[in-house]
């Protein structure tokens, strides 16, 4: 999920019986379902209960205040305070909110890749999930991958030959 979208969840949105949130006019104003980590289902109901007992189903499930999602500004210093309680440096690159999305997508298709799943009928789902209008965006993660995991770039070749491209470099140019 982009943060933007599970910040403006609401209360509504989410289905604990069937593990996922229903995203209402996200991006290109489409909505979408995300299915959610059985752990992660129970830490939401864990998080309705304690702060949500007696909010109407409209509340925004991670709110600054009734009536008010949280601000973009607050889940960034959060995330900052979470990486510093960690010991992990941010620098100016990252680690970002938006890493964690990026993380699950290699995850994802370093697991599709590694049981052998065509990923022909697989990726699809991955772009729906991911809320891409068209394969473009969901191929971005597949080069990523394949820089990664260069095991996993063989396997793409034989779906996508023309997705990566070898490219020459030229050690004075920088990008």
């Amino acid at each position: 999920m982009r943060v933007s979208e599970l910040r403006l969840a609401r209360l509504r949105d989410f289905n604990p019986d069937q593990g996922c949130i229903t995203l209402q006019g996200a991006k290109n104003h489409k909505d979408r379902i995300v299915p959610l980590h059985p752990l992660l289902t129970a830490r939401c109901i864990e998080l309705k209960k304690k702060i949500h007992s007696s909010s109407p189903e409209d509340e925004y499930f991670f709110m600054i205040r009734p009536g008010q999602p949280m601000p973009l500004v607050n889940v960034y210093r959060n995330f900052r305070r979470y990486l510093e309680n960690a010991g992990i440096p941010h620098t100016g690159r990252g680690p970002r909110v938006h890493d964690f999305r990026h993380t699950y997508c290699v995850n994802l298709l370093r697991k599709w890749t590694d049981e052998g799943k065509d990923l022909m009928a697989y990726l699809p789902y991955m772009k729906t999930m991911l809320g891409h209008e068209g394969f473009e965006g969901t191929a971005y993660y597949l080069k990523l991958t394949a820089e990664r995991f260069p095991y996993i770039k063989e396997c793409l070749k034989s779906s996508f030959p023309d997705l990566i491209k070898e490219v020459s470099v030229n050690e004075q140019e920088f990008y």
